[in-house]
């Protein structure tokens, strides 16, 4: 692996900052570490109930595509390598990797103790098969990464060899993400509910799945033969007993947020996420109760216009909707003050950030200007600009509901309120089952897309989202070269500098020069709990609490 480190220059030159950009926005304010230490020895056994915001989608970690499921997941699955806070790649259900020369070969060896829950090994025909299954027409969860991959192979009962088109440094947080979870080859083989997960999909996580009921509770059982915990963590924990600590986890599914502080102050659950921002300085000040937050890596959460039709076909009216509301002073009355402003596309948390980048500011008068040029001069009874046809300048964004989290719906309606006020236009926000948002894409009635995303490379994130593959289409950029051309050289880049450089030059395009997107705020992990809770690990590079296997109480 030591060859490595000439690899790392690419990206973990900047980690510090990336470190310090977390702290300075109030990332991580919960040092998870330090308490279960000073707290003493763990305690084994017990049961830890959480309530939790947005129930999953999916309970198979290679499938799900819901960022807040992270933390769950990962009691279920684990992965190849894990990431350190200070942005390494550790073996994990590896014992070592190392590239060749030219960073386009890469050498995996596995560890020879690890089990699925169904008692396979964890050998190199397992990741043969679950690699054979990503690239095969029955997995309908293509990720980034398959495209820069050209081959893999056994190269010993517990070795693998990845052989990479080009250098792509996204591929080592491939290997650490839970999108490449193992499955049980029997599992891929026979289980019939691998789109969705479930008991008949067994993993090599701490825990397996004891129960679950759909709209009410996941239950979870700790595995009593697990030993492969990552080194880095246990270290990090002060190798105090092994993981996971706590017999059973219960997650009920508590999506208004009453309910959810309600059970925690009442203790009916040790602990919440997606704590209400208005609840914040609540929990703050009560001496029974912690609070913790850390800001997600990868893309804020922003709009993307839909270019293919009016009116965003318009920059003009594009530009408008950018400059035509106060988004910061939006986002922090929104957010009672405990919210990150987005001044850009890039997280504070990802190593790319641009520290420098030229952010939106709120004028009205120029948003007003541009309307005014592209013909939407007159107002109807109601104060929406319409056009000399005498229609509304309307603009509707059809949302996700299953991934309507951080009080987004009420930011929409904020932002409704502060156009209409200042420009004069009309921005309806409705959330709407899957299946209905996506006729609304195919039959092209949607005019924005709403969407964060995280991840360990940011390279991942920017081509999921800016050049959506999926159908039906969502983000139009792929229509224009150079944010396509821009997309590759930031991931292929050999140096961290060439990568920035592109990322700098894609940001500054598709939100100042060509107003494809509008970045409104930093999504966070938060939870409370109360203070009998320890052992909360949150990881500054995904922006994610790493799972609920550290958590104990007095």
């Amino acid at each position: 692996m030591s060859n490595y480190k000439k690899w790392r220059a690419i990206a973990v030159a900047a980690i510090l900052s990336a470190g310090l950009a977390l702290s300075g926005c109030g990332g991580n304010t919960t040092n998870s570490a330090a308490s279960s230490t000073a707290s003493g020895v763990p305690v084994k056994g017990q049961t830890i109930t959480w309530g939790i915001e947005k129930e999953l989608q999916s309970v198979n970690p290679q499938t799900s595509s819901q960022d807040a499921a992270t933390g769950i997941l990962r009691n279920l699955g684990d992965s190849y390598l894990y990431v350190t806070d200070d942005g390494d790649y550790e073996p994990w259900l590896a014992s070592s990797y190392k590239f060749s020369d030219d960073q386009k070969t890469l050498d995996l060896t596995l560890r020879k103790d690890v089990t699925f829950s169904d008692g396979e090994k964890l050998d190199a025909d397992a990741v043969i098969a679950n690699f054979d299954y990503y690239n095969s027409k029955a997995n309908t969860h293509q990720s980034t990464w398959q495209t820069y991959l050209e081959s893999w192979q056994k190269t010993g009962d517990y070795s693998v060899q990845f052989k990479l088109k080009e250098v792509y440094p996204g591929f080592l947080a491939a290997l650490a993400g839970l999108g490449t979870t193992p499955i049980s080859p029997a599992s891929l083989k026979n289980s019939k509910e691998l789109a969705s997960g479930g008991k008949s999909v067994a993993l090599t996580g701490p825990y397996v799945i004891k129960s679950y009921k759909q709209g009410s509770q996941l239950t979870l059982e700790a595995r009593s033969d697990y030993a492969w915990a990552p080194q880095a963590l246990t270290k990090q924990l002060k190798g105090k007993q092994s993981l996971p600590y706590a017999k059973e986890l219960v997650f009920r599914f508590l999506p208004e947020a009453s309910t959810r502080t309600g059970a925690l102050t009442s203790g009916q659950v040790d602990a919440i996420d997606g704590v209400p921002a208005q609840n914040i300085a609540q929990i703050k000040s009560n001496s029974n109760l912690q609070y913790g937050q850390v800001l997600n890596d990868c893309t804020a959460y922003s709009l993307y216009f839909n270019t293919t039709k009016a009116p965003f076909n318009d920059i003009n009216v594009r530009k408008a909707f950018q400059l035509g509301a106060d988004y910061r002073a939006i986002v922090k009355s929104v957010y009672y003050g405990t919210g990150t402003y987005a001044d850009q596309s890039f997280s504070p948390s990802s190593v790319f950030y641009d520290k420098s980048f030229k952010s939106l500011t709120f004028n009205k008068k120029k948003a007003n200007e541009l309307l005014d040029k592209s013909g939407w001069t007159k107002r109807d009874s109601e104060g929406y600009r319409v056009n000399s046809r005498g229609e509304r300048l309307s603009i509707s964004l059809y949302s996700d509901a299953p991934y309507v989290r951080d009080s987004r719906d009420v930011l929409a309606q904020a932002i409704s309120a502060e156009l209409k006020k200042n420009v004069g236009i009309e921005f309806t926000f409705k959330a709407r089952d899957v299946g209905t948002v996506s006729e609304t894409w195919k039959n092209n009635t949607n005019d924005a897309f709403d969407n964060s995303m995280g991840g360990f490379d940011i390279s991942t994130a920017v081509e999921s989202v800016y050049l959506w593959k999926a159908e039906p289409n969502r983000v139009f950029m792929k229509n224009d070269q150079k944010v396509v051309d821009l997309i590759h050289q930031g991931q292929v880049g050999k140096t961290k500098q060439e990568r920035q450089s592109a990322y700098d030059e894609l940001q500054d395009y598709v939100i100042n020069d060509k107003a494809y997107v509008l970045p409104l705020y930093v999504p966070r992990d938060n939870w409370a709990a109360s203070k009998s809770v320890h052992g909360f690990v949150s990881n500054k590079v995904t922006g994610h609490l790493f799972s609920s296997s550290t958590l104990w109480k007095d």
